[in-house]
């Protein structure tokens, strides 16, 4: 190669460092704030992955289409939804060594957990297949894998071959099992649909001693078949944390389920996180209340505890 070609391609070099270096600076610069993150992530193509790190020294291979867990654990830096994990573990108060969580999405609250030595175990149940590839990659990057039994499918009140599953394109977390195709009010009936493997929790934590267990429960509506699949636990009156959103479960035919399985449980306090200074005495009209102020379509994280 004659001088020419060489000095034409250490200049090239040196002209992609020099062009190079701005546009890191500004890429620094921008994503050094939460709307300079915000809008980075905006920018980005469809169906990215990229790695979201953590001001708890955490990091989550996270997807650029999901516009609501993705986007809030790159934008605020915080582990999705741990304020209600902690908060909720300081109203349990008792020790237990295993953390079940179901509807794990790509890991938040059991990585939390477990890199803070919260719990000695996590079981993770997250169904939808891309979501689990992230949950078992961000179990390995964070160095926890000796940590986690992981679960790839569902859990239901009875066993069956499989469900249905509906998929939402920028909520990752709002994926859901279909027990209906009506039309609803996020065009639900709209969304694609996969097969996905179930299970009951008894069925797969029959070698579980209830007493060491809590469980984190988000399940989008699906929440009161899967407790009613857990009559061991809930017979146990093991602590529960648990999204609570009345419009998903009336659309899953699981409302009326939901409040049968609570009513033969034995606890005696529980909490609405909304309110975590209110302590209030466990009753199914408790429930009924908090759901008939939630209207057509609030959420609330209630915690049930025996005390």
């Amino acid at each position: 190669m004659n001088n020419f070609a060489l000095n034409f391609i250490a200049l090239k070099n040196r002209f992609k460092m020099i062009v190079k270096k701005p546009i890191l600076y500004l890429l620094g610069q921008l994503t050094r704030t939460k709307k300079g993150r915000s809008l980075f992530f905006t920018s980005l193509p469809k169906n990215e992955l990229l790695i979201a790190n953590t001001n708890e020294g955490l990091h989550y291979v996270v997807n650029s289409s999901d516009d609501i867990i993705g986007r809030s654990i790159f934008r605020d830096k915080i582990s999705f939804d741990s304020n209600n994990l902690l908060l909720a573990l300081k109203l349990i108060g008792s020790s237990r060594s295993i953390l079940i969580d179901i509807g794990a999405n790509i890991g938040t609250i059991g990585i939390l957990a477990m890199s803070k030595d919260l719990f000695a175990k996590c079981l993770a149940f997250e169904p939808e297949p891309n979501n689990f590839k992230m949950l078992s990659a961000n179990v390995v990057l964070n160095g926890l894998s000796e940590k986690f039994e992981l679960h790839n499918e569902a859990l239901s009140n009875e066993l069956t071959e499989s469900l249905s599953f509906e998929l939402s394109k920028n909520n990752y977390g709002d994926h859901r099992v279909r027990v209906t195709d009506r039309e609803g009010l996020h065009a639900e009936h709209k969304r694609d649909t996969i097969n996905v493997n179930v299970n009951t929790l008894d069925n797969a934590c029959s070698s579980i001693n209830p007493d060491d267990c809590v469980i984190f429960l988000d399940a989008q509506g699906f929440e009161g078949h899967i407790l009613s699949g857990a009559k061991s636990f809930v017979g146990a009156s093991v602590p529960i944390v648990t999204e609570f959103w009345p419009y998903g479960l009336l659309r899953s035919d699981g409302l009326d389920m939901f409040y049968s399985i609570m009513d033969l449980a034995n606890y005696t306090s529980m909490y609405d996180l909304r309110q975590p200074e209110k302590k209030l005495i466990f009753s199914i009209d408790g429930i009924r209340n908090i759901a008939n102020e939630l209207g057509t379509d609030g959420t609330a994280n209630l915690v049930f505890i025996r005390q």
